[in-house]
């Protein structure tokens, strides 16, 4: 069954200029009926100006000074009207606050003097964040609150790095340089001349000799952090083949970004180092290519290979009045701060479940399974998380009318004007797919007109995300924005408190409209390994 929804596209970046200037929009458009938010009710959830998470410096891009904050605070962002009273109680500016303190433990973790930061599977903040999870739980009331280790593969770790582009003039640090996943080490520090091949093709790299050098080359989003036309189009092959000594990948956001694109990979990019870097970074290099200032590039990475390390999924359970099942999930691990990936989908699962714990047990239809799963941007392998939860729940899976994918749930629409990001006053289209009965396919569309979720114009053939691993055990749906993560831009301003309220009371009125329904009507034309939907 094709679905035919009237959608918004919002928030896919065609980005192709080398751009430094970051400006904020003022104003902006307006949905059908929509209300604008008081002031008082954005500083409920520290959304305002100044909270944590504060918006991307201007860069050195030669465009002049420093432009205002990139990010508008939540009070002004249009707000969708909603015409169920039962869900008027979930609060965005809450949900908002619960991702501020996930993305605290973040923020630990770089402020504590690791350089490959964030809620890594396998670290002690990896722990702190299912510490809280379970918490969040064991306060909301849930029944069966457990901790499940799992014990890691051997995981990939870069412990410490440095970058500088040096020349006749001044060294320039390299502030932004991240090791792509996987990436060999060096041997103590290198040396080595830099060669720009813009955007990689064989035709840049038949006019240039690149063995033993540096490659520098252009990606642009597609459309955001977690992938690039470098890493898209085979350059870094190239590169490989060609003998290169090192590859720079520059991101092509404006101003100067923090990436780390890969994830969950088990074998190195190349055979040499590869680092991204950010816009400003890169085309500070590439000036002095152009002015022959003679440049070198400094650099040394140190991995090591990490065994023995364990992570956890949390689980908790409302009992309902029957032994069918409804699964809500979220993953919990993330790189920088990770606000949208996937601090907002735990906070939305985490609001799901205050919501439906607030009932009777004899308001709720069915048994609901609330967890957590990790390794999610780190190998796993088949015995840990989701891999595990798949290969090992089938009897939960057989009795589950639905599987709730909480992950990206909401994220502020950007743009590129000119050589600017400019942030918008509305929540962006997401990445969309639902699996199962035709019934359930009307029911998830009609809630994402009625509910205003913006949606891409034609839904994932498979999920990504979390929901990949699981969409043939049960039928399932989910939303997943995709511009902003896997850098560090992914922080609590560029998530929007009323796109969190939208995208969690869609999510409950799907399920209550799901409970009306009996297995039989749900769990029809699941897809199955290797297959594709037509929805």
């Amino acid at each position: 069954m094709r679905m035919r929804i009237q959608i918004a596209l919002m928030g896919v970046l065609a980005i192709g200029l080398l751009g430094a200037a970051i400006t904020p929009a003022h104003g902006g458009g307006s949905a059908q009926s929509a209300q604008p938010a008081s002031g008082a009710q954005a500083q409920r959830g520290g959304g305002g100006r100044g909270a944590a998470g504060d918006g991307v410096a201007a860069g050195i891009g030669g465009r002049g000074a420093a432009e205002p904050t990139l990010w508008l605070p939540d009070d002004e962002f249009v707000r969708w009207p909603y015409s169920d009273p039962a869900y008027k109680k979930i609060d965005g500016f809450k949900i908002k606050a619960h991702i501020n303190e996930i993305t605290a433990i973040s923020r630990r973790s770089r402020d504590e003097g690791n350089q490959y930061w964030g809620r890594i599977a396998g670290t002690s903040y990896d722990k702190q964040t299912t510490d809280w999870v379970a918490a969040q739980f064991n306060r909301i009331g849930l029944e069966q609150v457990r901790v499940q280790e799992f014990e890691l593969p051997t995981q990939w770790f870069p412990t410490s790095w440095e970058v500088v582009a040096t020349g006749t003039g001044k060294p320039v640090p390299i502030k932004t340089a991240f090791p792509l996943y996987q990436s060999v080490g060096t041997t103590g520090s290198v040396q080595l001349e830099p060669v720009w091949l813009g955007t990689g093709t064989g035709a840049d790299f038949m006019a240039h000799d690149v063995k033993g050098k540096a490659v520098l080359l252009y990606g642009f989003p597609n459309p955001g952090g977690r992938n690039d036309t470098a890493l898209s189009s085979g350059a870094l092959r190239r590169a490989d083949a060609a003998g290169a000594a090192a590859v720079f990948v520059v991101l092509g956001f404006p101003g100067n970004i923090m990436n780390e694109p890969q994830a969950g990979g088990t074998t190195p990019p190349a055979r040499v180092p590869v680092f991204m870097i950010g816009n400003d970074d890169g085309t500070a290099i590439r000036e002095m290519i152009e002015n022959r200032q003679s440049p070198k590039i400094q650099m040394r990475l140190a991995v090591e290979m990490k065994d023995g390390l364990k992570t956890a999924s949390i689980w908790g359970v409302l009992p309902g009045t029957t032994d069918e099942n409804v699964a809500v999930m979220a993953h919990t691990d993330a790189f920088f701060e990770g606000a949208m990936d996937n601090a907002s989908g735990m906070a939305t699962m985490v609001a799901l479940a205050e919501y439906y714990a607030s009932m009777p047990k004899s308001k709720r239809r069915r048994t609901m399974t609330f967890f957590t799963t990790s390794a999610h941007h780190s190998p796993s392998g088949p015995n840990a998380s989701m891999r595990w939860i798949h290969t090992n729940m089938k009897e939960m899976w057989a009795k589950t009318a639905l599987i709730v994918n909480c992950e990206h749930t909401a994220q502020v629409a950007t743009f590129l004007v000119g050589n600017a990001l400019i942030a918008s006053n509305q929540v962006s289209a997401r990445r969309w797919f639902v699996g199962g009965s035709d019934q359930l396919k009307v029911i998830v569309a009609k809630t994402f007109k009625d509910y205003g979720i913006a949606l891409y114009s034609r839904p994932e053939a498979r999920p990504g995300g979390e929901l990949g691993v699981v969409y043939t055990d049960a039928p399932s749906f989910h939303i997943i924005d995709h511009t902003i993560y896997h850098t560090d831009m992914d922080t609590l301003r560029a998530v929007p408190a009323y796109g969190l309220e939208q995208s969690a009371r869609a999510f409950l009125k799907i399920i209550d409209e799901v409970n009306k329904l009996d297995l039989s009507q749900l769990r029809v034309n699941i897809p199955t390994a290797g297959t594709t939907t037509n929805q």
